[in-house]
């Protein structure tokens, strides 16, 4: 019998695996096992087995020892290993990267470590004493790493509390024996409407991957809860995915009802190494019940998968960036297949790739037409920006400004979306009228203003710092003047405009953890805050019941970008926002536009999602985009970028020609690039047929692009 083994090695050449003979050791597809390569003993994955071939004219090394019996991965997930690796074009081991937290893996198998359990009181105690002793009580026993996350225990406070007979220290087992009872219900699963209820029954009954097509606050979370409770009481695992990682303590609250919090597991690309590795070990042996997180939980190692429901699945954050370059939505689709699993897609803006397929029949469809407890829609107000009159309150019009001020009279809430942060957009100089611009993606710098007060410049696409310079250095004036608005600058504003008005920002400068989004979110439930002003955080998928106004500030911010997607992105955007307000008490939306006759304005403010996913549809099927055609776009970087660009462009154009393909690649400079990055989109039918022909050493492939400017 013979292996292929993946092995922990950057080596290239390798990189979809090596042929070990298995000897007399017993291994199955999923194993760790230790492995010879260049004189060093190294960690591998078994891949697959296979049979010896009798005519074999070479010998092979053997596997020097197995490290695990047990799979780390399931057969589902090697199946949609080798499925991503043929879909996305990478090698296995790029696409083994979001499945296993990095190498070592053997710190992934069980092993016994050190802990503390509760024994006694024992007289007058410190305070970070108390503290430790306090949290440990009613508790069985609690691991160091996590006694220490959770209370800041210091190594001399825990001696002290063992010396004195307080707690015991024990080395245990982090892995705990779960059965199918342990995924039981604490509370009771949510009480669903007639109209929730008749979606809910319909997914059960189809084994098609379901989109559920909600208008927002139609209580699609309460539909997902059902169907979770359900797979839980047949011992099964569920996945949420939630479109951005600072959501992730949003949704947990709402699912504390119903299991118990140990049962609940959190996966997402912000959790320290340590703390993604517990996690990773908890859901393995069948400890969670239910693993929220952003796109990279898909992979969690769930063995007995049920379910996997993607909320907001219109969300372009779906799609990862880096190699192995995956959709969550597709490779979500081939996870469920192989697990034979339930797949659900929630939106109340279906991205047209899934509204395509709805239609289609490959999908199945259920609607929730109407607001939970048939609440109505906020009504809308289209403000025409050309005809105000701003003074020095830029992009305020008066009604926004009565209509703020009227919910502070009221003691309502208001939300305000602007997708820009920072002071201004750009700094032009008056003189030469020309913007300051980052030397790194030739595109303008955003002026920011840091804690300090201090202004200064930053690059949102590089990454790019820079000091706000006292002169033009084009032509030297030292008129400077900051154009347009961001975050920060709407904040100044408000609280010129309203001084007795609790304000909170909401964006990637306050916004960088989990917890800050929790502790906002708090403050808004308990009505500690007037005003949340924010970029796209604050329209996806909050259920804040005291919003009653709803503001976009300038709904023309994207339209005008070269990309066939521009304006669907815009329409989720309007018509997600709407979806803040008046979710408990009649609410109001207002869209600030330089364009109200734009097709996106206008279905957003009449809540006409699906005509504009009909005339959408219509419009790429005749012009030939996604999804009536495939598109695969390749980047080159660095040295030479161009030249090679133009040298692969060139044969890609050949082959079309060539197998008469209908097809047709572009090839341009990206916008943020500097000139050193080029990209060519590749869009048609029977593309794939082309990438074994093409030489694509040093090239990015990726399929599905959302982003191709």
């Amino acid at each position: 019998m013979r292996s292929i083994v993946l092995v922990d090695s950057r080596s290239p050449g390798i990189g979809n695996g090596l042929t070990y003979s298995v000897a007399d050791f017993t291994v199955k597809p999923g194993s760790l096992v230790n492995v010879p390569l260049r004189k060093k003993s190294m960690e591998g994955l078994v891949l697959a087995l296979e049979e010896k071939k009798q005519d074999e004219e070479f010998s092979i090394k053997s596997i020097e020892g197995v490290l695990s019996e047990e799979p780390l991965l399931s057969d589902a997930h090697l199946k949609t290993l080798q499925w991503m690796s043929d879909y996305y074009f990478c090698s296995l081991r790029q696409a083994l990267t979001p499945f296993l937290p990095p190498p070592p893996w053997r710190t992934l198998l069980p092993k016994d470590v050190l802990g503390y359990r509760y024994v006694q009181e024992a007289g007058k105690l410190g305070k970070k004493q108390q503290i430790v002793l306090e949290y440990l009580n009613g508790k069985d026993w609690m691991p160091l790493q996590e006694l220490r996350r959770h209370t800041g225990a210091s190594a001399e406070t825990l001696r002290t509390l063992v010396a004195r007979g307080c707690i015991s220290e024990e080395m245990r087992s982090m892995i705990k024996k779960t059965s199918a009872d342990d995924h039981v219900l604490l509370g009771k699963a949510p009480e669903l409407t007639p109209i929730q209820k008749e979606a809910y029954e319909s997914m059960k009954a189809d084994p098609r991957p379901s989109l559920l097509f909600g208008v927002t606050g139609s209580g699609k979370t309460e539909v997902y809860a059902s169907l979770i409770a359900d797979v839980a009481a047949q011992g099964k695992q569920s996945i949420l995915l939630v479109p951005e990682i600072l959501l992730t303590q949003h949704s947990i609250k709402r699912f504390e009802e119903m299991f118990d919090r140990d049962r609940i597991a959190v996966l997402h690309s912000r959790l320290t190494p340590s703390s993604r590795r517990l996690e990773w070990m908890r859901i393995a042996n069948g400890e969670a019940t239910l693993v929220i997180g952003s796109r990279s939980a898909l992979f969690a190692p769930c063995k007995n998968l049920g379910l996997v429901i993607i909320d907001e699945e219109h969300e372009w954050t779906y799609k990862n960036e880096q190699t192995p370059r995956y959709h969550a939505r597709e490779t979500a689709e081939a996870l469920t297949r192989f697990a034979n699993a339930k797949l659900v897609l929630g939106t109340a803006t279906p991205s047209l790739e899934t509204w395509s397929r709805a239609k289609e029949g490959t999908y199945h469809i259920a609607r929730l037409p109407e607001r939970y407890m048939n609440r109505p829609l906020p009504t809308v107000k289209v403000i025409d920006l050309v005809n105000v009159r701003f003074g020095q309150h830029y992009p305020f019009s008066k009604p926004l400004i009565d209509a703020i001020a009227d919910r502070l009279k009221k003691g309502e809430q208001t939300v305000l979306f602007l997708n820009r942060r920072g002071m201004a957009s750009a700094v032009m100089c008056l003189k030469c009228r020309r913007r300051l611009t980052s030397p790194e993606s030739q595109l303008p710098f955003t002026m920011h203003r840091d804690p300090h007060g201090r202004a200064f410049l930053l690059d949102h696409f590089s990454g790019v710092e820079a000091e706000l310079p006292a002169a033009c250095p084009y032509c030297g004036n030292h008129d400077l003047f900051p154009v347009g608005a961001g975050t920060q600058k709407l904040e100044d504003t408000l609280a010129a405009l309203f001084p007795e008005a609790r304000l909170l920002r909401a964006d990637s400068d306050t916004l960088q953890y989990p917890e800050q989004m929790r502790l906002l979110l708090k403050k808004m439930e308990e009505r500690q805050a007037d005003i949340l002003l924010g970029t796209q955080s604050v329209v996806k998928g909050l259920d804040l019941p005291g919003i009653t106004l709803a503001a976009v500030m300038v709904a023309d911010v994207g339209l005008s970008l070269p990309h066939f997607r521009a304006g669907e992105r815009v329409f989720q955007l309007l018509t997600q926002l709407t979806g803040r307000s008046g979710r408990k008490i009649p609410g109001e939306v207002i869209i600030q536009t330089f364009r109200p006759d734009s097709a996106e304005v206008i279905a957003a403010s009449q809540h006409r999602t699906e005509d504009y996913l009909e005339a959408e549809l219509k419009l790429r099927n005749t012009l030939k985009y996604p999804p009536a055609t495939q598109m695969i776009r390749f980047i080159l970087r660095d040295e030479g970028a161009e030249k090679r660009a133009k040298m692969l462009h060139a044969s890609i154009l050949r082959l079309i020609e060539d197998n008469r393909l209908p097809a047709q690649a572009m090839i341009a400079p990206t916008l943020f690039g500097g000139g050193r990055v080029w990209h060519i989109l590749l869009r048609g039918l029977h593309l794939r047929t082309l990438l074994p022909k093409l030489d694509l050493i040093n090239v990015v492939v990726d399929i599905d692009p959302v982003d191709c400017i």
